[in-house]
């Protein structure tokens, strides 16, 4: 009886020694599952860690795209320059605007055409030096990421539309090219004009339009800024157009002698496709130099030179007319100080503050950038 006791206890020890060492087993392996799920785990991180690092940035993409265009409005073509790739850089001969200078653009779209590629799109306003002429041209700027860099890797541009002067009309033509439409004519242009600068709106001024200044298309093609001049008096004026046949698509060949009677008659039987003319303002003894609309048109800022030989800017409401009163004169006066555009957004804009050469009144804390918010009337001096 005691060895069968005996024998039934060493049965038990070594079951108990059986279960111990299979939870050992147990926890072993549980342990490296353990071990394991949080190696992996750890791996995932860093990898996903790897992949937001590289995230392509369309806004960074926007902002290198719109640096560009700044800067070849601004005429800083080297700086324009260290934004591209040399693969871009090595397709042109000549970097350079040529006559045609860019003096507005506004952003239409931005395309993510890989996951480390963009295109942004722009509708670009570009404007003659040499004559009344403005160009309505869409920009497609392509932006790669490489390693931790952002390059302007391809331009593509293509022309929308045109406006010029042709026998003392002004004239618009699309992409497709053909039959040009009529604007409007000097003779179409208003007659006289309330002063801006009077509070009491009763005298009216006589316009002498006897030639067109600067041009300048909104970015929608349904707005043009117009200038004419005539004596010493220069006209401000906003177009507001159909759609013409010449955007439309719309074209007619003119062929021999009969073509040359419609380009003859041209003038006499074409309906102007301005609905409206908004006259701005009569300047006098002053030279335009450009016109530019602010982001989604709400603004025009005209960039003058005065009869002190000075660059100034003032500012009207594109819709209205009504000429927003900034006291740039009470802070920059006109007989000492450049005021020149830098940049432009929807209600606000950007100024360099310049002395005039050999003038013995400047300031040297005046001078420097400065932001301009229209709506509030408020300048302020970039830090």
């Amino acid at each position: 009886m005691n060895k069968l006791s005996k024998l039934r206890e060493n049965n038990l020890k070594d079951l108990f020694k059986g279960v111990i060492a299979l939870k050992n087993k147990i926890m072993y392996v549980l342990s490296l599952i353990i071990l394991n799920l949080y190696i992996l785990s750890s791996c995932s991180y860093y990898q996903a860690s790897d992949v937001e690092i590289d995230l392509f940035k369309p806004k960074i993409a926007y902002e290198l795209s719109e640096k560009y265009l700044g800067m070849i409005r601004n005429d800083n073509i080297e700086g324009a320059k260290s934004l591209c790739t040399e693969n871009l850089l090595s397709k042109n001969n000549e970097i350079t605007t040529g006559t045609s200078k860019i003096i507005s653009y506004e952003p239409e779209a931005l395309i993510e055409a890989t996951s480390k590629s963009a295109f942004i799109t722009f509708n670009v306003i570009r404007n003659s030096s040499s004559e009344p002429k403005c160009d309505l041209d869409n920009f497609a700027i392509k932006v790669i990421k490489d390693g931790e860099d952002y390059k302007i890797d391809e331009i593509k541009a293509m022309n929308k539309m045109q406006v010029f002067v042709k026998n003392d009309s002004l004239r618009i033509i699309g992409e497709d090219g053909g039959k040009s439409d009529l604007i409007v004519s000097l003779n179409n242009m208003p007659k006289d004009v309330y002063l801006r600068r009077n509070k009491l709106m009763l005298y009216k001024e006589k316009v002498e339009a006897e030639a067109f200044g600067p041009v300048a298309l909104g970015y929608k093609g349904k707005k043009i800024a117009i200038s004419t001049t005539g004596g010493n008096k220069s006209f401000l004026s906003i177009a507001f157009i159909e759609e013409s046949k010449a955007t439309q698509g719309e074209s007619t060949e003119a062929k021999g002698e009969e073509g040359k009677t419609e380009t003859n008659l041209e003038d006499i039987l074409d309906k102007p496709i301005a609905k409206k003319v908004v006259p701005l303002d009569l300047l006098d003894n002053v030279k335009i130099d450009n016109l530019v609309f602010t982001k989604e048109e709400g603004f025009l800022i005209v960039e003058y030179v005065n009869s002190n030989s000075i660059k100034r800017i003032k500012v009207y409401n594109s819709e209205d007319g009504e000429l927003v009163d900034i006291n740039f004169d009470k802070e920059f006066p006109e007989d000492t100080y450049n005021i020149s555009l830098v940049n432009f957004d929807k209600d606000e804009f950007k100024i360099l503050v310049s002395g005039k050469l050999g003038s013995k009144n400047i300031k040297a804390d005046i001078l420097g950038e400065y932001t301009v918010f229209i709506e509030g009337k408020e300048i302020k001096k970039s830090i």
